[in-house]
């Protein structure tokens, strides 16, 4: 046990507190940064090939050195920042390192320049044999002596008095931390775990193995600095991971079919691992090393890598030097037998281990806490099923409102004479019916269940071609004809690891969806169990627009009548002729009316239902313009949005919740939701900024909402929030550690974290109080945490009311046991996603 675990101390205030993995850095570090210019004749020369290779290249856009920046950050050590190169960028401070340029190190940068230059400029088969000509002959000029005068460095502050950090300790710090933890022990209850070198800003234990099957894993840390508003007061996070490695291949005659590309870990010193991916080479149709990647290993020198089919072939035999991380369902390897997840109990000793050894060169300083905030009487009262209603023709009363229809059809598609799927596809009807009840005259809404022959519209695929996709969708819309009547499909399909190519999935739901109809799929597989026929069944309820099943018996809290509204982006939206960078989507909930609204700008309709959502989302595909339509839906869309819910609710008494997803996506179109941004909001009082930034990074616009009844609840979910421990529960002790399991609101300075409750599932339950050493093959999970700022509130407001009110919307979903990551809107946003066409 820790020494600075006090067992009574952390028993008493048990349920009050949680402890993120994240820890306070501490003020007034400095550290020596070593900056390289760029040569200008080389960005002169560089730009003259773009301009060439690219009739339309836009000088404010600069040369695409992204994929440069990753080749130096993955095979270059020390470096913590690449800047971009432009017309008239200033590049004294190209490259940023923490560590001094040595002659090994600008002749490897050459080096990477030259692959670069290669694989952006020769190797593309598209590319002019003008460009390809200028582009090789300019890589005989690059030589390091061109850096001779333009190396420079200073001495930095990192971390200042008031919690926060200079620009450049994002990437320093992280850094830093991985030079400091390089080679050292830490401490797992009695298991000691060497660190190890495994990419950026990320370590890995060597490996350890389960004594039962000889399968082995490590131990993952990725580290980085992040910020909480409104401040921007730092934290430095460490996240936690189980990797496994591959046991062994069940082929040994022949490499397995890729399904996706795999990086194997490389060892290349006692204590560093590089990435190499291995990857399909259809020129030489064959598994292979990327070529990119070998080009990058082999300019240091380390040992001569063997064929990427022998390694694949037999796994085992260099597992001192290779290592090939393990995923479920990879085809053609042996099964993992370790579990995944690292449990609580882990996480607590090994992040104390790890602020043991930080503390001492002064990286950081303390351990954060957040403290419980309770509330009583926030509960959204919803019911579990429709069973739980005192008649069925209560709850055709609540689905006929929520679909906004008179009848619905069932289409039930399957094997109806095979004996196996019929029992699957009856329980799926009957279940249907029970939910319902029969049919009457005064019924407010007719439901008609219709068996339906799938004949071989399940069939695979003869490949994954986009005419073939075209042509499929087209004849099964065909085939099934158009639906005047609201029509709900259950499909039974088999999985996808049953088509070795061809999945007609996506395929059946663009066609489906173009007739006018919603479809769920289920797998034969799934018979017997009751558990996934309802969740099937009512994540189709969930596509016509039945979102909760409200109990209105009960009382509401009192802001469960102010609709919420979900601002999505969705990415990489393909078309038939061209694809759009981003489309907004807002959907809108009011949960005690039972209506689901869904805006967006590129839909045929502005405004339409949840279900009609659903089948906009599938034209999407066949609108030639739809690059356009979505460029100028993505123009100012928050400032939109929010001029529009200001007009319409003007009043703090009349309000509106607008609730929207912080990450590098949404952060692209609305810049005013970052950290940086907010720390210079000039607040009234607490979460009541005078104006906010709604416009775009490019086009700021200050907006006045106070006074209106707008407010804003800024969610994060995703890797800038950190991971949590638990304390000690009254039934550890020394000899036997065990934490306790918390759920709730918690606050920790200005900002809130929202858990959910643990699922009665053997996996969390035993997270608490078992090591992943002592029980390699077990499976460890937790509930993930979420970050909920109120950006935007009006005087007056409590601000916990309105967190506790966005943390309910997490609860009332009935496709789901467990509570959803995100509040309702923003879920059913990203429930609207599976609907796009990537042909």
């Amino acid at each position: 046990m820790h020494p600075s675990i006090n067992l009574t101390e952390r028993t008493f205030l048990m349920s009050n507190k949680i402890y993120p993995l994240a820890y306070t850095i501490a003020p007034n570090q400095s550290c020596t940064l070593y900056y390289l210019g760029f040569p200008e004749r080389w960005k002169t020369v560089l730009l003259d090939i773009a301009r060439k290779h690219n009739p339309r290249f836009k000088d404010e856009y600069g040369l695409p050195t992204n994929s440069l920046k990753k080749l130096v950050e993955s095979w270059m050590d020390g470096v913590i920042a690449l800047a971009p190169l432009k017309k008239d960028s200033v590049d004294d401070h190209w490259l940023t390192s923490c560590s001094a340029y040595t002659e090994n190190d600008l002749r490897a940068l050459c080096e990477l320049i030259k692959v670069w230059i290669k694989g952006t400029y020769v190797v593309p088969p598209r590319v002019s044999p003008l460009v390809k000509k200028l582009a090789a002959d300019f890589c005989g000029e690059i030589k390091p002596d061109a850096f001779a005068a333009l190396q420079s460095s200073a001495v930095i502050c990192l971390a200042f008095e008031n919690g926060t950090v200079s620009e450049d300790a994002y990437q320093a710090i992280p850094l830093l931390v991985i030079n400091h933890l390089l080679g050292k022990e830490v401490m797992l209850h009695d298991q000691p775990l060497q660190l190890c070198y495994a990419a950026k800003n990320q370590l890995i234990s060597h490996p350890l193995s389960d004594p039962k099957s000889g399968h082995r894993y490590s131990f993952v840390f990725d580290f980085s600095v992040q910020t909480t508003p409104p401040k921007r007061k730092a934290l430095l996070l460490c996240q936690m991971s189980i990797r496994r490695w591959i046991p062994g291949s069940s082929k040994k005659d022949r490499a397995p079919f890729l399904k996706e590309n795999i990086n194997a870990h490389i060892k290349v010193g006692e204590t560093k691992y590089c990435q190499v991916q291995i990857e399909y080479n259809h020129a030489a149709a064959k598994v292979d090393w990327k070529e990119q990647d070998k080009e990058c290993y082999n300019i240091w020198g380390y040992q001569q890598l063997p064929s990427a089919e022998d390694v694949l072939m037999d796994p085992e035999a260099d597992t001192v030097r290779i290592l090939l991380p393990y995923k479920n369902g990879m085809p053609g390897m042996e099964k993992s037998k370790i579990g995944t997840g690292v449990p609580v109990l882990d996480k607590a000793c090994l992040y104390r281990s790890i602020f043991g050894l930080l503390r001492e060169c002064n990286v950081v300083c303390e351990q954060p806490e957040a403290n419980r905030v309770s509330m009583k009487g926030q509960k959204i009262p919803c019911l579990h099923n429709p069973q739980e209603y005192n008649c069925p023709e209560e709850f055709r009363q609540w689905v006929s409102k929520c679909a906004e229809t008179d009848e619905i059809n069932f289409e039930i598609y399957g094997l109806w004479k095979d004996p196996v799927q019929e029992e699957l596809l009856q329980k799926i009807q009957e279940k249907i019916e029970q939910d319902f009840g029969p049919n009457t005259q005064n019924s407010c809404l007719q439901i008609h269940c219709v068996p339906k022959e799938v004949g071989n519209l399940a069939d695979a695929l003869p490949d994954d071609e986009k005419n073939t996709k075209i042509q499929y969708s087209d004849r099964i819309m065909n085939t099934i004809g158009k639906t005047e009547t609201v029509t709900a499909c259950i499909f039974v399909l088999p999985g996808q690891e049953q088509y070795t190519e061809g999945d007609p999935k996506q395929v059946l739901r663009n066609a489906f969806a173009r007739t006018g109809r919603v479809v769920q799929f289920i797998t034969p597989e799934e018979n017997g169990r009751n558990d996934k026929i309802r969740s099937a069944v009512y994540d189709l309820y969930r596509q016509l627009g039945v979102v909760a099943l409200l109990d209105s018996a009960k009382v509401l809290p009192p802001l469960a009548n102010t609709p919420c509204v979900g601002m999505h982006l969705c990415t990489q939206v393909h078309g038939i002729a061209n694809r759009a960078r981003f489309l907004p989507v807002y959907v809108t909930v009011n949960i005690p009316e039972g209506k689901t609204r869904v805006q967006c700008d590129a839909f045929s309709k502005r405004a339409v239902s949840y279900r009609e959502a659903c089948l906009e989302m599938a034209k999407l595909f066949w609108d030639g313009n739809l690059e356009q339509r979505c460029v100028e839906a993505s123009r100012v869309p928050a400032k939109q949005k929010l001029i529009e819910l200001k007009n319409q609710f003007y009043c703090k008494e009349d309000g509106a919740l607008l609730v929207v997803r912080s990450d590098g996506t949404t952060r692209a179109v609305w810049g005013g939701i970052s950290d940086k941004e907010i720390r210079d909001y000039d607040a009234t009082e607490p979460y009541c900024p005078a104006e906010i930034n709604v416009g775009i990074p490019k086009n700021p616009y200050k907006m006045p909402l106070l006074g209106s009844g707008v407010r804003i609840m800024r969610i994060r979910s995703n890797q800038e929030v950190p991971d949590y421990y638990t304390d000690l529960s009254p039934k550890s002790t020394e000899e036997r550690l065990q934490h306790t399991s918390s759920s709730g609101i918690f606050r920790y300075d200005d900002v809130f974290w929202g858990i959910h409750a643990k699922p009665n599932d053997i996996q969390y339950t035993n997270s608490f109080k078992a090591s992943r050493i002592d029980h390699p093959q077990q499976r460890f999970a937790e509930k993930d945490m979420i970050e909920l700022y109120p950006l935007q509130l009006q005087p007056g407001d409590i601000a916990d009311n309105w967190v506790f009110y966005t943390n309910a919307l997490r609860h009332v979903p009935i496709q789901y046991n467990q509570s959803l990551v995100l509040p309702l809107p923003l879920h059913l946003a990203e429930g609207l996603e599976e609907y796009l066409f990537d042909a």
